[in-house]
C-alpha cells in the first residue's frame, strides 16, 4: 500500500516542479528570442567536376556544423547563414555541380529523418540534421536544381537552377524556401516562374525570407504592410557602396524605417565589396553587428525583443570561429577598417580576403555645400527636394559636404533606381570632382546635428555613422517622418555632449515607383 501511494506522490511533486520550471522558462523568454547570424569567409574556388564540388561543400559544411552547435550553446533560437557561403559564385556549368533538389515546404519533408529519399541531396540533409540536432531554426542559402524538360520556359539543359534560401524548423523539417527574385549579375541562376510569399511561422514568431538585392527594391514594402510579420531573415553577398549603401548602415536604417527586426548574414569577401553582418531592431537600432575586413569568420548573437516588448539587455556577443575549429570571443570589431577603400582611386584588391574595396556614388549631379565653420545652419535644394542642415562641432578640419539630390541613381550601371538624398558626408576630391571618394576614418567631433527634408515618399531611411564605420548608438539620435502639405517631412536629430566623429549623417528617400522592372514582379 505504501509503495502504491508513494510513486504517485513522487510523480505529482516532480510534475509540479516540471510545470514550475517550464513556466519560469516561458516567463523569462516571453519578451525576447535569441538570434544568431554567421559572417563566413569564403575561401573555396570554383570546381572543375562533381568530385571537387562535393569537397567544396563538405569543407564549408565542416565549418557550419560547429557554428550551429556554438550558436545553440549561446541560446540561439534561429541561425542565419549568408548567400554564396556553401558554394562560391561560379559560371552556370560550375554552379550546376552545387545544385540539389529541394522539396516544397507543403510536403513537410524532413531530410534528416528521410535519409533514403534525400540521398542525392547531402547538403540539404546535413542542414536538416544541424537544425534537428540543435533544436534550432536554420536559414541557409543553397543552389536548387529543378527539372523542367519539355515544359514552357525551360532552359535547354532541361532544368532550372535558383539562388535559394531554405528554412528548417527545430525538428529539421523544411518549412520555407525562397528563390531569389532580383538577380544581381547572376547569369548562372534563373528567375522563379511565379511571385512568392516567403513567410514562415515558428514558435517565436512569423518571419519573411529574402536574398540580397531583393531587400532594396519595392517588393520589400510588403514587409511594412504585413502586420503579422515579426522580422526579416536575410542572406546576402552585399556589394558595399559609399556613402549610403554599406551593409550595416543600410541594414540598421531598414529595420528602423520598417519598424521591424532584420537578421542579416553577409559573406566576408572585402576585396569583392562584401562585408558586414548583424541583428537590427526597429525600436532599438543595432543589437549586435560586425564590420571589419579581418579575414575572420564571426558568429554574432543577440536577444531580440518580441513585438511591443521592452528589451532590457541584448546580451550580445561576437565569436570568432577559426578554420581549425577553435573559437575566441571578439571585442575589437572595427580595428582593421582601413582609412580608404574607394574603388575609383585604388587598384583591384590584391586579396579578396584582406583588402577592402567599396563602390562609390558619383555626386557630380548633386547640389553640394561644403561646411567649414564649427557651427552653421542652412538650406539646399535639388529638383524640388529641399533639405536643411543645422550642426555644431569642435572644429571642421577635414572635408565635409552637405549633399542634396532628387533623381535617378545609376552609378552601378546597368542597375538604377530613384532616390532623394539629404546627406552630410565626409569626402575628398579626386579626378576633378570635389566630393568623389569617401574615407572610413574621421577626426572632427560633432555634438549636434539636425537634418530635415521634404520627401515625396514615406520610405525615408536614416543613417548616422561614426569613424571606422561604427554605427552611432540609436540612443544618441532620433528620427521621424510626418506627412505634411509639402510631402513627407523627414527629420533626424543627434545630440551628444561627448560628441561623435561622424562620417555620414542624413536620410535617403527611396522612390520605388521610379525603379526599373528588375523582374516581372
Amino acid at each position: 500500500m505504501t509503495t502504491k501511494t508513494w510513486y504517485p506522490a513522487v510523480f505529482l511533486v516532480v510534475s509540479i516542479f516540471q510545470i514550475l520550471a517550464l513556466t519560469n522558462v516561458s516567463a523569462d523568454t516571453s519578451s525576447y528570442y535569441t538570434a544568431a547570424v554567421f559572417e563566413f569567409v569564403q575561401t573555396q574556388k570554383c570546381p572543375l567536376n562533381a568530385e571537387e564540388a562535393q569537397k567544396v561543400m563538405q569543407f564549408n559544411l565542416d565549418i557550419y556544423i560547429p557554428v550551429a552547435k556554438l550558436a545553440k550553446e549561446k541560446g540561439a533560437d534561429i541561425l542565419v547563414f549568408p548567400e554564396y557561403a556553401l558554394y562560391p559564385e561560379c559560371n552556370r556549368t560550375q554552379t550546376t555541380l552545387f545544385c540539389e533538389l529541394v522539396p516544397d515546404p507543403k510536403e513537410k519533408a524532413n531530410p534528416c529523418v528521410e535519409a533514403e529519399r534525400f540521398s542525392t541531396s547531402p547538403t540539404l540533409r546535413t542542414l536538416s540534421c544541424m537544425a534537428r540536432n540543435n533544436s534550432m531554426v536554420i536559414q541557409a542559402n543553397m543552389a536548387e536544381y529543378l527539372p523542367c524538360k519539355g515544359e514552357p520556359g525551360c532552359n535547354p539543359s532541361g532544368h532550372l537552377q535558383f539562388n535559394e534560401n531554405v528554412i528548417f524548423d527545430r525538428d529539421g523539417t523544411v518549412i520555407g524556401r525562397y528563390r531569389k527574385e532580383h538577380l544581381w549579375n547572376e547569369p548562372h541562376f534563373d528567375l522563379p516562374r511565379e511571385k512568392q510569399i516567403p513567410k514562415f511561422t515558428v514558435d517565436f514568431g512569423t518571419f519573411i525570407s529574402y536574398v540580397c538585392f531583393d531587400i532594396f527594391l519595392e517588393r520589400i514594402v510588403e514587409v511594412e504592410e504585413m502586420n503579422d510579420v515579426d522580422g526579416v531573415v536575410f542572406s546576402t553577398m552585399w556589394e558595399n557602396t559609399m556613402p549610403f549603401g554599406m551593409t550595416v548602415e543600410f541594414f540598421e536604417s531598414f529595420a528602423i524605417t520598417m519598424n521591424t527586426t532584420l537578421m542579416a548574414a553577409c559573406i566576408q569577401l572585402p576585396g569583392q565589396w562584401a562585408l558586414g553582418s548583424g541583428i537590427f531592431s526597429g525600436p532599438y537600432g543595432a543589437l549586435a553587428y560586425t564590420f571589419d575586413p579581418d579575414g575572420l569568420n564571426k558568429l554574432v548573437v543577440a536577444r531580440v525583443p518580441r513585438k511591443n516588448k521592452v528589451l532590457e539587455d541584448p546580451k550580445s556577443s561576437i565569436t570568432v570561429v577559426h578554420f581549425n575549429g577553435t573559437t575566441s570571443e571578439w571585442d575589437s570589431d572595427g580595428e582593421n577598417v582601413p582609412k580608404e577603400g574607394s574603388e575609383i582611386i585604388l587598384p583591384p584588391a590584391p586579396s579578396d580576403r584582406y583588402d577592402n574595396r567599396y563602390h562609390v556614388i558619383n555626386m557630380e549631379n548633386y547640389t553640394l555645400h561644403q561646411i567649414t565653420k564649427p557651427s552653421d545652419s542652412f538650406e539646399e535644394c535639388h529638383n524640388g527636394l529641399c533639405c536643411t542642415l543645422d550642426y555644431s562641432a569642435d572644429a571642421i578640419t577635414q572635408t565635409f559636404y552637405f549633399a542634396v539630390y532628387n533623381g535617378t541613381q545609376d552609378t552601378l550601371y546597368p542597375y538604377y533606381w530613384g532616390e532623394e538624398d539629404c546627406l552630410l558626408v565626409r569626402c575628398d576630391a579626386a579626378h576633378g570632382r570635389e566630393c568623389a571618394t569617401f574615407p572610413l576614418w574621421s577626426n572632427d567631433v560633432f555634438h549636434h546635428l539636425n537634418v530635415t527634408g521634404n520627401f515625396s515618399t514615406p520610405f525615408v531611411y536614416p543613417s548616422l555613422v561614426n569613424d571606422h564605420f561604427r554605427l552611432v548608438p540609436y540612443s544618441d539620435w532620433n528620427y521621424n517622418v510626418e506627412y505634411t502639405t509639402r510631402g513627407h517631412h523627414g527629420n533626424i536629430n543627434f545630440v551628444s555632449n561627448k560628441g561623435q566623429t561622424l562620417l555620414v549623417a542624413g536620410m535617403k528617400g527611396r522612390l520605388y515607383r521610379e525603379d526599373p522592372a528588375a523582374s516581372f514582379y
